[in-house]
């Protein structure tokens, strides 16, 4: 009877016995299998670094969106010519620097496409001027060679002279000139800026107008108001217009003109 209240004491206490397991794994074991682990994960990063080295190189696929013909394919010859490594392992960015190097290339994107490769996108720059006889320039006063050299000298462009570093300032300059004088009906055909500063205007009419740096603008859009209100009648007889003058300007009248009777 004390036997059996014990076992039932012993069972209320929850205390279970259970059985003590016999097999542990030895140390070494252990040892072995996680050295195994490391060198099977070291192995796949090797075989796959390898895998990347010797795969060929990428496809390279130019868009010929927004570009001309002769442009897309001046721009994939460029980039044929580069050293081209696995799709993974390009540098996208050194590809870029490369198409924007480009004189006439005014922005790029470059990306992978799984299906296409190396995918690069291209914007070529937009000319407004002609800069000299061998350029070309953009609104923003970026001077390029264009890639098709029958781009060069077209007739329905002002022509701008100058420094090439003054070539923002000289479109600037164009820009204002032909706002000021637009109620002239005429624009620039030809601007200079000499070394000297000096500016020197020409417009589609055949009126010259030259002005030196010194109160430029103000000298420019006075002269606008002169020709459209005091000088209207007379506008077509004036040949050129010096403004390099403090206090006044002086005019060249076409003779000829001047020498013709009045029309009833």
């Amino acid at each position: 009877m004390a036997q059996t209240v014990n076992e039932v004491t012993d069972l209320m206490s929850g205390k279970t016995r259970r059985p003590n397991s016999g097999f542990q794994v030895p140390t070494p074991v252990k040892y072995f299998f996680m050295v195994l682990v490391l060198a099977l994960l070291i192995l796949i990063l090797i075989m796959g670094g390898k895998a990347l080295r010797d795969a060929p190189p990428a496809a390279i696929h130019v868009s010929n969106q927004d570009l001309t013909v002769t442009q897309h394919r001046v721009l994939s010859q460029t980039m044929e010519q580069q050293q081209i490594s696995s799709f993974f392992t390009s540098d996208l960015q050194a590809l870029r620097d490369i198409a924007v190097g480009l004189a006439w290339v005014d922005q790029v994107s470059v990306s992978r496409d799984w299906q296409r490769g190396i995918v690069i996108k291209a914007l070529p720059k937009q000319a407004v001027a002609n800069f000299g006889t061998e350029r070309l320039v953009d609104a923003k006063g970026a001077v390029f060679v264009p890639a098709d050299s029958r781009d060069l000298t077209q007739e329905r462009f002002a022509t701008l002279q100058g420094e090439r570093s003054q070539a923002p300032v000289i479109m600037q300059q164009m820009q204002q000139v032909n706002d000021w004088y637009a109620p002239l009906d005429i624009q620039v055909e030809d601007i200079i800026l000499s070394p000297r500063m000096t500016w020197l205007i020409r417009f589609d009419s055949g009126l010259r107008v030259i002005v030196d740096n010194e109160d430029t603008a103000q000298k420019l859009l006075n002269l606008s108001q002169l020709l459209g209100n005091q000088l209207s009648s007379r506008r077509d007889e004036i040949q050129s217009v010096d403004l390099r003058y403090k206090n006044g300007f002086t005019i060249s009248w076409d003779m000829a003109q001047s020498a013709q009777p009045n029309q009833p």
